[in-house]
């Protein structure tokens, strides 16, 4: 079976380096757990102020809230089917929820404890949120939760998760400071209230300086990264901390091909363009206690549910036995760590996440 392996010292690394951007920036520092979605790994970042948490679902919240954190922002719209299952959590933890629309309030006014929200705002990624430049349907979001006694209005929050998609540094600048310019008018805007602003994407956060008027950021996938990561300039594949280790399971001597044990259901099937081709898997060698692309790069390029193809050359196809173990970084690590159960660090160690039983 593949393993998904985790490369701890690196992890830790790239905590450590997301943190002091944010302090050397002056700003507070809620790291999202959607990606690794580990009780433990988000015990490391106990090693550094960190108070409050980020995750995506209300399952995400009732783990990590057994696991000892009591603030936690769930970075989903709220909508109404999930309203017993905040009013339990709200009884145990400091909950704060996204809003985007006014339809939600009425359910809200069933609260028996005291919740925040924030307005999740849609500078250009066309995902979920209020568009930014709409400042009337704010000020009736406001208007109508200032009712509600439990519901208290923290702020904004935003993820430009469209800088994933910039084909380069220039547009990655400009998105970060059409985010910087709409999240700060709104801040100005609604002065009164007081509102804080919570921005995180990976990329931005790892790439960008300026960071005038945010007040906290809410990174994820910094803590493993990926190869998207690296092919945005956010990480070296150095800083890429998880890999997965596939068995090959064929040899195809007549198409220069290795089957490995390896699929959609191991990786996902997200997928990145290179040379005109899509590649799901960067093969890398482990020794020494790390792992990092060898002299010839192979690539993953092609995968179903439960195989993956690799091309190979002659020197890398008589090397490869049946039953040898290769290790590949992922595309995305946030959904390749999702279809895991676990993880392994390169010294055995099993850490466990929300999908282990």
């Amino acid at each position: 079976m593949p393993t998904l392996y985790l490369h701890k010292e690196t992890c830790l690394s790239n905590i450590q380096n997301m943190y002091n951007k944010a302090r050397d920036h002056g700003l507070s520092f809620r790291p999202h757990c959607k990606t690794h979605q580990s009780a433990e790994i988000s015990s490391w970042f106990r090693d550094y102020p960190v108070e409050g948490i980020t995750v995506s679902s209300f399952r995400m919240a009732r783990y990590f809230a057994s696991a000892g954190w009591k603030d936690i922002l769930i970075a989903f719209p709220f909508h109404p089917g999930e309203l017993d299952e905040l009013k339990n959590l709200a009884d145990s933890c400091k909950l704060s929820i996204l809003l985007d629309t006014p339809a939600a309030l009425p359910f809200l006014n069933q609260l028996s404890h005291p919740v925040d929200f924030y307005l999740d705002i849609d500078t250009g990624y066309g995902r979920t949120g209020i568009r930014s430049g709409n400042a009337d349907l704010i000020q009736q979001i406001l208007k109508k939760s200032d009712t509600n006694p439990r519901l208290t209005f923290k702020g904004f929050y935003c993820h430009a998760g469209h800088s994933y998609k910039a084909s380069d540094r220039k547009e990655q600048d400009s998105i970060h400071l059409k985010a910087l310019h709409d999240l700060g008018t709104l801040k100005e805007q609604f002065a009164e209230y007081g509102p804080r602003v919570l921005f995180g994407d990976t990329p931005n956060c790892s790439i960008q300086e300026n960071f005038s008027g945010i007040d906290e950021i809410t990174p994820g996938n910094f803590v493993f990264y990926d190869l998207v990561q690296h092919s945005l300039g956010a990480c070296s594949p150095e800083d890429i901390a998880v890999a997965l280790e596939c068995p090959v399971a064929g040899k195809y001597h007549h198409r220069m091909q290795i089957l490995v044990h390896g699929g959609g259901v191991h990786f996902s099937k997200e997928f990145l363009v290179k040379d005109g081709h899509s590649i799901y898997g960067r093969m890398v060698d482990s020794s020494a206690g790390s792992w990092l692309p060898g002299k010839a790069d192979y690539w993953l390029n092609g995968l179903s549910q439960e195989h993956g193809i690799l091309d190979a050359d002659e020197d890398l196809f008589h090397r490869l036995n049946i039953g040898d173990k290769l290790l590949f970084l992922p595309v995305h690590s946030c959904l390749t760590a999702n279809l895991a159960r676990e993880y392994r660090t390169l010294d055995g160690q099993r850490i466990e996440n929300i999908h282990s039983s």
